[in-house]
């Protein structure tokens, strides 16, 4: 039988905010996609009648579920764990518990997405849920569990009886189909998203709770962008010059009561970097066997040797969290340390016995030519990585023996022709953008699917966007 594959990506489905001032606004309800992606879905079944003799498979390619940006919590009674002062302020911390509540708050406000699902799985069609880094805590038996049940209710209601273990498949690193497919994140490629050990991302913190230690976009989201209610984290070109910041800062912040951008991103960054230290050594104390173990499981189960699979997970790029530099430059450390060595500097010269023109020379001429010399030569984009997912995805195409490998986390739909008959798609996303203008309005993304239409004669791969 042929088979025909829909693939979405980084949905970004979090607890809807509606504030009147557009602060969080790209968590607003008019922003809500799930009757678009199931109109979509259902266009997909009709289109696979029409091809006739299908079977149809939804492929969920990670960061559907947004747990970062969930910033409400349970009532202190309502729940037998404790919730710290931090939790309270930027939400709760990932473990399977904390997740649980969390996805069960997001599923509450957004049933139709339940229900587009279990109306396909009650159709006979398969769901693979492939796991990015945003919905991470999905690893979690006891959360993965809590959509499954949501879905054998939503066909229950519908008259139908399916068991939890034929509704949806989860899938920690790729999905694959001998021949056919190969679908992965691709946050693994990204160093501010990948995971050490990919097949083992959990690890026991002091008190023993077994959490996800999260990368650092993660981290950012939670500390930094949960906190800054206009920075769009699905925006990755939200204001990137330093006069940029200000003006945000003088029209949004300035004349607030309540709210302080400077004094959020100080914090913000200290907490992020005591987290990022912190996950290190969780993950350095986490020994690999565990992921070695799991690694060559799933090579059994796909009936590949072992060293292919051990190949494909060397392409990944090793978290950011085994560099300094890099997080001191993306969380503006380096310039914040630089100010503080020039100010202390223009102190000393101004108390020294030195010469007046020394002085004013040096805090005046010297200072600002070394900071322009050190941002010329210390730029950094955090985009970078994408310009090398085409020659990771042919390394993935010839390992795999695959004609069409497809990521997400980008948020840039493309397909390109790899050689060899192969071909890369990339599935963008749903969330919201902001394309210049007011960035109380953020703009609808241009929701991008892939449909991928595996014949014997030949595959089909479609890039498309979905504007209702």
């Amino acid at each position: 039988m042929d088979n025909a594959y829909l693939i979405v990506s980084d949905l970004h489905i979090t607890e809807v905010e509606d504030h009147a001032d557009g602060w969080m606004g790209y968590k607003s309800r008019r922003f809500v996609i799930d009757e678009d992606l199931a109109a979509l879905v259902e266009r997909f079944r009709a289109d696979a009648v029409a091809w006739g003799g299908r079977a149809l498979t939804l492929v969920l390619n990670g960061d559907i579920i947004d747990f970062d940006l969930v910033r409400e919590v349970p009532a202190r009674d309502a729940v037998a764990y404790p919730i710290s002062g931090a939790e309270r302020r930027y939400g709760l911390e990932p473990s399977e518990a904390k997740s649980v509540w969390k996805l069960q708050r997001i599923l509450a406000q957004h049933p139709a997405f339940v229900d587009l699902l279990a109306g396909f799985v009650a159709a006979g069609h398969r769901v693979v849920y492939v796991l990015g880094n945003h919905d991470r805590e999905l690893v979690f038996e006891g959360v993965q569990a809590v959509l499954r049940d949501a879905i054998v209710a939503a066909v229950s209601a519908r008259g139908g009886s399916v068991t939890a273990t034929e509704v949806i498949a989860f899938e920690p690193w790729f999905h694959y189909v001998a021949d056919e497919l190969y679908v992965e994140h691709g946050n693994q490629y990204d160093t501010w998203s990948s995971f050490r050990y990919v097949l083992a991302t959990t690890a026991p913190d002091a008190t023993g709770v077994e959490v996800v230690p999260l990368p650092m976009g993660n981290f950012a989201n939670r500390y930094l962008l949960n906190r800054m209610g206009y920075f769009n984290p699905h925006a990755g070109d939200f204001l990137q010059s330093a006069g940029g910041y200000v003006s945000h800062w003088v029209r949004h912040y300035l004349f607030h009561p309540t709210r302080h951008l400077m004094l959020t991103w100080m914090w913000g960054s200290l907490l992020i970097f005591a987290g990022m230290l912190r996950n290190r050594r969780l993950t350095a104390a986490h020994a690999p066997s565990l992921h070695v173990q799991r690694r060559d499981a799933l090579a059994a189960r796909h009936a590949l040797p072992r060293e292919r699979l051990a190949a494909l997970d060397a392409l990944a790029e090793r978290p950011v969290n085994r560099r300094l530099f890099p997080i001191l430059r993306e969380l503006w450390l380096d310039r914040a340390i630089m100010a503080v060595v020039m100010v202390t500097a223009t102190i000393v010269l101004a108390l020294a016995a030195i010469p007046l023109w020394l002085k004013l020379v040096i805090p005046l001429l010297v200072f600002p030519l070394a900071f322009l010399i050190y941002e010329r030569f210390a730029y950094q984009r955090i985009d970078a990585y994408e310009a090398d997912l085409p020659a990771r995805a042919r390394a993935i195409a010839a390992l795999m023996h695959v004609p069409v490998v497809s990521f997400g986390h980008t948020h840039n739909a493309l397909a390109t022709p790899l050689g060899g008959g192969a071909t890369f798609a990339n599935s963008g996303t749903w969330a919201p953008s902001w394309v210049g203008g007011d960035v109380t309005q953020p703009t609808p993304a241009k929701r991008n699917y892939i449909v991928v239409d595996a014949r014997p004669d030949g595959h089909g791969v479609r890039v498309g966007s979905w504007m209702g």
